[in-house]
């Protein structure tokens, strides 16, 4: 925490910082394979994004959070997990106007045991339902405003299933932590990128795996019809990587069971990423 290191019984923050009140916040989470971390230059650039969005206080270099954050992995002796990275505004007095807050943010930097590789859903699939999307509207910044996506998600499991896709005039956006995908006619469908949706680090790089290996794939609107009818079904994520859907509000996809083009894209997402663990 700003600049220190703490046990989590120790760390805290003052009851006046913004995330705590306002949600004025941004985050990554990467993931940790082998005690490394993945993608993170690409995560770190979309937090400078995010801060810059926000007009968030901006003069984090790279290289520290990097360093900081292999140090976590080193004195936690995580092998396997999440390292996450939060920025407050800081703190200040309560006031909706944040012009008259704290220059100095809050930084927040912590690490999460957690199976990724020998996730048991990746071998089975998931189960999920379609629920309107209750969101502001800039959902590609990636603030900690994640009151609807915890309703959506929580919805999801009192139903009996696993998570939630967030549905807007029709189409879908994305899961309450992940990116939507489709396998259509043989092509690979996933949301065009927009205010409505995160633009997901793991999403981007199956794009490109997927294209390097002649792998047909469109960005486009999906709608709701598409989804239930489709062939195959995944979400991506830096904390599922690519995950199976085999059931949507009810009904099977596909046979039931995980699909063999996602079991092929799950396959060289994994492959490419060990080639470049940093």
């Amino acid at each position: 925490m700003n600049g220190k290191f703490f046990s989590k019984k120790e760390a805290s923050i003052s009851v006046f910082d913004r995330g705590f009140l306002f949600s004025d916040s941004v985050y990554e989470v990467t993931a940790v394979i082998g005690g490394s971390l993945v993608d993170w230059q690409e995560h770190f650039a979309r937090l400078i994004r995010s801060l810059d969005h926000l007009d968030l206080v901006n003069n984090f270099q790279e290289e520290d959070f990097y360093q900081i954050q292999k140090k976590l992995i080193k004195e936690n002796e995580l092998k396997e997990g999440l390292c996450y990275v939060q920025v407050t505004r800081g703190v200040a007095e309560r006031d909706f106007n944040f012009a008259k807050s704290s220059s100095l943010p809050t930084v927040v930097i912590f690490t999460q045991e957690k199976l990724i590789l020998s996730n048991p859903a990746c071998k089975v699939g998931i189960k999920i339902i379609t629920v309107p999307d209750n969101r502001w509207r800039r959902r590609d910044i990636k603030t900690t405003q994640l009151l609807a996506q915890s309703l959506a998600k929580t919805h999801a499991v009192k139903k009996g299933v696993d998570d939630s896709l967030l549905v807007q005039d029709g189409f879908i956006n994305e899961g309450s932590s992940s990116n939507a995908f489709i396998i259509k006619d043989e092509c690979i469908v996933t949301p065009c990128l927009s205010n409505d949706i995160l633009g997901g680090i793991t999403r981007s790089a199956v794009i490109k795996f997927c294209k390097k290996n002649n792998l047909e794939i469109k960005e486009q609107k999906i709608n709701v019809n598409d989804l239930i009818n489709a062939q195959e079904v995944f979400l991506t994520s830096a904390t599922g990587f690519v995950l199976p859907v085999i059931e949507v509000d009810g009904r099977r996809v596909g046979n039931g069971l995980i699909g063999d083009r996602v079991r092929e894209i799950q396959k060289i997402y994994l492959e490419q990423i060990k080639l470049k663990l940093s």
